[in-house]
């Protein structure tokens, strides 16, 4: 059927929500179309899947106008129609869910109309519970000056009662709004630099970082928590800097609501991998630390689904810190929040690591060879194995051809498939080069400190690989 935008809407829907919807389409203050009710009608026992026999466009055509030929063009308007009427009661669902939205909007109906007194009251007794709001944030100063710049300049308003101080209120709320919004957009496109090697010119909002400046934006918690934000990633080698950004987040949770809250702990999570990623494996037990208390907290699960990255690096995590009872345990508590796609593999795999990571090679390698992963799980599962018989290699020489072969395989793999970023595969071809000439080295006997050395020499030399903290730790273990 022709209405594939409109069973999206449909099905993004609560029951709840659909049930509702049917009392809008019934509703001639929404519609007064009559076969946009009828249509809704048809659908009803086909949600929230949207599929089956009884879809097709003849059919649907052929209930809702019995006595007229197939018309194109008129189902195409009546579906057009119906899909109109679920965005206007998506507006209105977002409306009713933001209750802190429906005063803004009485205040803007009311200076629309002759209802000044009522308009005045209004917007007075919204900047009175603004005031005693524990909140000093983006949220905050948004609304603040939209009210008061709404009352200000309605033409009923007598100008020579506002107080100087009321106006110099106003320009500082607005210079605080801007330096909010420059902070969070500075952070993130910061963050950016870091994942996709793009570059941006920040001359003003890294000018803010350079000083506290006065009042609130000294005092501020939120203030000061981008801020530091901004500073560590000015300095991202300077343990100081983060431990001063993470004191500022933890110690200031209560006076942030969830926007802020989720920003920032995402920001810290990425900075504690990026370390690790750049071989400082301290920050394994930070980045530990923050998923703990992401999950005490409930931050990493939205919409009552976890992500598989969150999940396996939880666990990842966990094991490289020793945790192994506290991963079997999140596991087993938190796998019904993955999504059911991709659950079994990401199980699979997290249990191979598992395994892996208290050294039971042979367990980790049956679950990775008796389970078929999907395409998204080839690179990490792959990459695994050959991790765990690198390792073997070291203690037995009859690996080297097992080891060999699976490499070459994942280099054929990655040269076909696309589905990896180019810097993503480059990663692991960077690694699995690397890998198979250390191994080769190995198995010709030559000397073991002349392999370390140009293999350490390797990894600084400035190329990106896949797992380098454990590369660097395997080859330095050459010698021992």
């Amino acid at each position: 059927m022709k209405g594939k935008k409109l069973f999206m809407l449909l099905s993004a829907l609560s029951p709840e929500e659909f049930g509702l919807l049917g009392k809008a389409a019934n509703s001639p203050l929404l519609n007064t179309n009559s076969r946009v009710a009828a249509l809704y009608d048809y659908l009803h026992p086909f949600y929230p899947s949207f599929s089956g026999q009884g879809l097709e466009d003849g059919e649907v055509f052929s209930r809702l106008f019995p006595d007229e030929k197939y018309n194109d063009y008129k189902l195409r308007r009546l579906l057009s129609a119906l899909s109109a009427l679920v965005e206007q009661f998506l507006v209105y669902l977002e409306v009713r869910r933001e209750e802190s939205e429906t005063p803004l909007l009485l205040i803007r109906a009311m200076g629309r109309r002759n209802l000044f007194g009522l308009f005045e009251r209004k917007s007075l007794e919204v900047l009175e519970a603004l005031e005693s709001s524990p909140y000093r944030d983006l949220d905050y100063y948004r609304r603040k000056v939209e009210v008061f710049t709404n009352y200000y300049f309605h033409p009923f308003t007598d100008k020579r009662s506002i107080e100087p101080a009321r106006l110099q209120d106003l320009v500082n709320d607005m210079d605080y709004r801007y330096a909010l919004e420059m902070y969070r957009l500075g952070n993130e496109l910061r963050n950016r630099e870091r994942i996709f090697s793009e570059q941006y010119r920040l001359t003003g909002i890294d000018a803010m970082a350079s000083q506290y400046g006065e009042g609130i934006l000294s005092e501020n918690p939120i203030f000061r928590t981008y801020r530091s934000l901004l500073l560590a990633y000015q300095d991202e080698k300077n343990p100081k800097l983060f431990k001063e950004l993470k004191h500022n987040f933890v110690s200031h949770v209560d006076k942030m609501r969830r926007d802020d809250l989720s920003l920032l702990f995402q920001q810290l999570l990425n900075y504690t991998v990026r370390r690790i990623n750049q071989g400082d494996s301290a920050y394994y037990r930070e980045a530990l630390s923050l998923y703990r208390m992401g999950l005490e907290s409930d931050w990493l699960i939205d919409g009552g689904r976890m992500s598989e990255a969150t999940f396996s690096n939880i666990v990842m995590v966990s094991c490289e810190e020793g945790a192994y009872e506290w991963a079997h345990d999140f596991m087993g508590k938190y796998e019904s929040f993955l999504d059911e796609e991709n659950r079994e593999d990401t199980i699979a795999h997290c249990h191979s690591l598992w395994h892996y990571f208290q050294g039971q090679h042979d367990e980790a390698l049956q679950i990775l060879a008796s389970h078929r992963f999907s395409g998204p799980f080839q690179p990490s599962s792959r990459m695994t194995a050959i991790r765990i018989l690198f390792e073997q290699f070291f203690t037995d020489e009859s690996y080297f051809s097992l080891l060999l072969s699976q490499v070459r395989a994942f280099e054929k793999f990655l040269s076909r498939d696309h589905s990896l970023s180019k810097d993503r595969s480059l990663l692991h071809k960077n690694t699995l080069s690397l890998l198979r000439r250390v191994a080769i080295a190995v198995s010709r006997r030559e000397p073991l400190e002349e392999v370390k050395a140009w293999a350490l020499a390797e990894l600084e030399a400035g190329q990106a690989f896949i797992l380098r903290n454990w590369l660097q730790e395997r080859i330095r273990q050459l010698t021992d």
